[in-house]
């Protein structure tokens, strides 16, 4: 397989150094090549969202920075509203997406003197939350049209990667595709808080191993973690 050419190169421009040597690893790696190859043909079909500035805007954070780890499932399909960090959207969508709304329902409940004015979770990712999808593309307007092309392994490889450089920290998977990625974490050194996803559909369902994501008080149970372990809150 070809080489990245310059225009995907384009997608490595604004990562933090921490992660240099992780990404000099995977785009050598089959499963990579082989995304890019799928992202360029789908970018002569179709509108993909994020815009490409945005699809690692995650990895803008430094490995050392990370205190919280946020699985979502992949970007929000319509545009104007993908950003590169999940569940966030800039700060002039509104209405705001179901998913959003529904986390901000539970942070009124824990957290009653917080009010978000907007739907940009950009003040969490300065404070060490590392905002993350399953899939970090896909169509416009077709959720999950991106699955089984490579970013599955990605994320895992990614999620290995910052077990490697960190210890302590908390993961909230947010629905079953994220409760995949249990299997990769270090129970022992980190806290995992398991839920539903925060969607209509899934915001009060529960399973044999997961909580539901209404009434979890996982945000406080987070900061709890955090606190117990000599590391700074997370202001939500």
């Amino acid at each position: 397989m070809k080489d990245l050419n310059s225009y995907w190169d384009k997608l490595f421009d604004n990562i933090d150094s921490s992660w240099f040597t992780f990404f000099q690893v995977e785009k050598n790696e089959t499963y990579f090549k082989s995304l890019i190859d799928f992202l360029e043909i789908e970018t002569k079909h179709f509108i993909i969202l994020p815009s490409l500035d945005s699809i690692f805007r995650v990895f803008q954070i430094p490995i050392s920075q990370i205190k919280v780890i946020i699985i979502g499932q992949d970007p929000y399909p319509t545009k104007g509203h993908a950003n590169g960090l999940c569940f966030s959207v800039n700060p002039g969508v509104f209405p705001l997406p179901k998913s959003l709304k529904n986390i901000y329902k539970e942070l009124a409940i824990e957290y009653p003197d917080i009010l978000r004015m907007n739907g940009d979770l950009s003040d969490w990712f300065k404070q060490g939350v590392f905002l993350i999808n399953t899939l970090l593309t896909l169509r416009e307007g077709s959720p999950l049209s991106h699955k089984n092309k490579g970013w599955e392994i990605f994320t895992d490889k990614v999620i290995q990667f910052i077990q490697k450089h960190t210890k302590n920290c908390v993961y909230l998977l947010w629905g079953k595709n994220a409760h995949l990625y249990e299997k990769t974490i270090d129970t022992k050194n980190n806290l995992i808080i398991k839920t539903s996803h925060p969607s209509p559909l899934g915001y009060t369902k529960s399973g044999f191993d997961f909580i539901p994501f209404k009434n979890s008080g996982q945000f406080c149970q987070t900061n709890q973690y955090l606190q117990n372990n000599n590391m700074t809150e997370i202001i939500w």
